[in-house]
């Protein structure tokens, strides 16, 4: 599975059940993620199913598509509270 943001605890459980094999992270989340950055649910539990884990791809271009959705995210929000 490739993913562009580390999963949060509960997405990094639904990976386990679901019997993924291989995550790639593009970037990692350091307030909430759990592959590895804040905790790592999918290394360092004894779970019936462990998966490997590859971070870094495409980092850069990652983070600017995060950060271009959460600008234009803030943008709509701020357009709509001008119109209330």
């Amino acid at each position: 599975m490739y993913v562009t943001l580390e999963p949060c605890p509960m997405c990094a459980g639904a990976l386990i059940q679901s019997r993924i094999k291989k995550i790639y992270i593009g970037t990692m989340d350091e307030k909430t993620g759990a592959c590895g950055s804040v905790l790592n649910l999918l290394k360092d539990y004894e779970f019936n199913h462990k998966i490997e884990i590859e971070t870094g791809i495409r980092k850069e271009e990652c983070e600017k598509i995060l950060k271009e959705f959460f600008k234009k995210l803030r943008k709509i929000k701020k357009e709509e509270q001008m119109q209330k």
